[in-house]
């Protein structure tokens, strides 16, 4: 599926993946049925000692192909003869099959060719790095079309989307060749490999290698199912069995109603949802021959509609793939009646926004000691998306939970680039530091959640994190005590860009021992947006203006909750005075008194012996 989508012709049946492992002659056997390709090479005494530099040991094949001069088309079909074949007036029921009859004529044939290059697969590395830079080129004849502008950074595994048009003329312009290059900021770029295609035998067969047929004939315009063909069925039926030396195909209604077709001899009827969408489809009186037609086609062994798959090779590594190109051609006589081009470039990405309310945690293991003995915690919250780790956002913190709960009120905002049919995120980044160009990559629309435990003189602790998959994302709890580790074994999951909103809590964890442990429990609310609905609807990050959509309030803290280093003063009265306040009193009268004491007795006898000798 991720090689041959359903759609990737913009027709749901229209790829038959069957056709889409190796190259379309090997399933036909070279679309050899009318003539054969023989090698024209020069003579062993017209060949140099220059020219002759291979090796002994070098491969026949090598040698065969840099001594090839030409190609020479032919057939050569034998017969044999019987004495019945030249009596005078008699029938001979031994005279063999004419093949050579119906042949093609002789002029040249001007023809749009059209060229579809969906991807490469697994190309060669050429760049320092293991990596490369792919762009196409197309040779047919003198025409030569260079799409050196539209290079694909550092992709060995490159989407082309590419449609190339030619006018040829056959068979002067029999071979299309397709070159994949690695293009190059400094330097002449490098050939990764190249492959031909024999526009002429896929002309001349019977098997309408020409353009693929489709699994059913559909006139209707706009329908992204219509007929590809110039011909109808019919048409290229009678045309086979031209080509075949047959009589002509012949319609027959029976009795009963049901339309019959004779080809060679055999009858034919239509097989109820064969070539349909479904099994329940209705035949159209008004296309029911074109089906039946359609239907004798595919039986007979006719290209069906498809994406082949072609080897790269370079001359420089004779016999070893270079990669693998995902394309497929189709020939059409120049005319009036060329039907109109598919689109195949690669689907743009839509822009979108996520936005991610964090409101409250819950239930958050407590990993510290206060100075009075209290496990607490510092907790905040860290959310970001799958490749975009340095972009992550951060709640405030939540100072001396107690509990596990903190309290937030946080909007947290990302823009994404989403291609909805895909369910990928589309990224420009980097991929090492001595890049010059970013690359385009595709990843999962993951978003992360992680819980942290804030320290000022060591690195913070995580305390619990999650990954929710937008497009399979599981139901949230509506209430923290219903909020279990539960919620991602259910079955109830679903896409955010078809809900487009939800809230509630969501579990984290962690994992570190090999099995998930509840470690708290994070309330928050997650939306996406097109990128004309949030301009429409503008909200702030943060409590930042504009605080709308929804308005964001500060947080109800607990008076702990603050930060030690810039409140000394607040931890005195909250830590201390709260709950030693008496103690405090009391020591502070004990002191007093004592001091008191002290003063009297030191004073005393001073004060008598002025009030004796007075």
């Amino acid at each position: 599926e991720a090689i041959f989508p359903v759609n990737l012709k913009g027709q749901s049946s229209g790829i038959n993946a069957e056709y889409g492992e190796r190259e379309l002659e090997e399933y036909f056997d070279g679309f050899n049925d009318l003539m054969e390709s023989y090698p024209i090479q020069r003579p062993d005494n017209e060949i140099s000692d220059a020219d002759d530099d291979s090796s002994s040991d070098e491969e026949d094949e090598d040698w065969e192909h840099r001594h090839r001069v030409g190609y020479f088309k032919g057939s050569l079909k034998v017969y044999s003869i019987t004495e019945e074949m030249y009596e005078e007036g008699k029938e001979s029921k031994e005279t063999p099959q004419l093949l050579f009859s119906n042949l093609p004529t002789n002029s040249s044939v001007d023809v749009l060719v059209r060229v579809y290059v969906v991807a490469g697969i697994g190309l060669a590395a050429l760049d320092f790095g293991g990596s490369a830079d792919p762009y196409l080129e197309l040779k047919c004849g003198k025409t030569q079309i260079s799409d050196k502008n539209d290079y694909i950074t550092k992709n060995l595994n490159p989407v082309f989307g590419r449609l190339f048009q030619i006018k040829a003329k056959l068979p002067r312009d029999s071979h299309c060749t397709i070159k994949v290059y690695d293009h190059d900021l400094i330097g002449a770029n490098d050939l990764i490999g190249q492959t031909t295609v024999d526009l002429e035998d896929r002309y001349l067969s019977w098997r309408r290698a020409s353009c693929g047929l489709s699994q059913q004939y559909i006139r209707s315009r706009g329908n992204k199912d219509r007929w590809r063909d110039f011909l109808k069925p019919v048409d290229i039926l009678k045309r086979t069995c031209l080509l075949k030396g047959w009589v002509k195909p012949v319609f027959q209604r029976l009795s009963s109603g049901v339309l019959t077709l004779v080809v060679n001899g055999e009858t034919f009827t239509l097989k109820k949802g064969a070539m349909q969408l479904g099994e329940e489809a209705k035949v159209d009186s008004r296309t029911e021959k074109q089906q039946l037609a359609l239907q004798v086609l595919h039986e007979l062994g006719a290209v069906p509609e498809h994406v082949e798959t072609r080897t790269l090779y370079n001359d420089d590594c004779p016999g070893i793939p270079q990669g693998k190109l995902h394309m497929w051609v189709d020939i059409f006589p120049f005319g009036d009646q060329i039907p109109p081009p598919i689109s195949i470039r690669p689907r743009e990405p839509q822009k979108y926004t996520l936005r991610c309310i964090i409101y409250n945690t819950e239930d958050v293991i407590l990993e510290d000691t206060n100075i009075m003995g209290e496990q607490m915690s510092d907790i905040y919250v860290k959310t970001y998306l799958e490749g975009r780790k340095k972009e992550a956002q951060e709640t405030d913190v939540h100072f001396r939970s107690l509990t596990g709960e903190g309290n937030f009120n946080w909007r947290m905002s990302y823009d994404i680039n989403f291609i909805i049919q895909e369910n990928k995120m589309v990224q420009k980044k980097k991929g090492k530091f001595w890049h010059i160009e970013k690359a385009v990559k595709k990843v999962d629309p993951t978003f992360y959640i992680e819980v942290y435990d804030k320290d000022i003189l060591s690195r913070d602790d995580l305390l619990g994190s999650t990954e929710l998959d937008l497009t399979r994302l599981p139901a949230p709890s509506k209430t923290a005590e219903e909020c279990t580790l539960e919620v991602y074994e259910r079955d109830n999951h679903f896409s955010l860009f078809d809900r487009k909103k939800i809230s509630g809590f969501w579990p984290v964890y962690s994992d570190v021992l090999g099995t998930r442990e509840l470690t708290g429990k994070v309330e928050m609310e997650l939306e996406i947006l097109t990128e004309e609905e949030a301009v429409g609807r503008p909200a702030g990050v943060a409590r930042n203006e504009p605080n709308t959509n929804p308005t964001l309030e500060p947080p109800n803290r607990p008076d702990t909750s603050f930060n030690w280093f810039t409140n000394p003063w607040k931890v005195f009265k909250v830590l201390v005075w709260r709950k030693y306040k008496w103690y405090i009193l009391l020591t502070v009268i004990m002191i007093l008194l004592i001091l008191f004491l002290i003063l009297m007795f030191y004073t005393a006898p001073e004060a008598i012996n002025s009030a004796i000798w007075n």
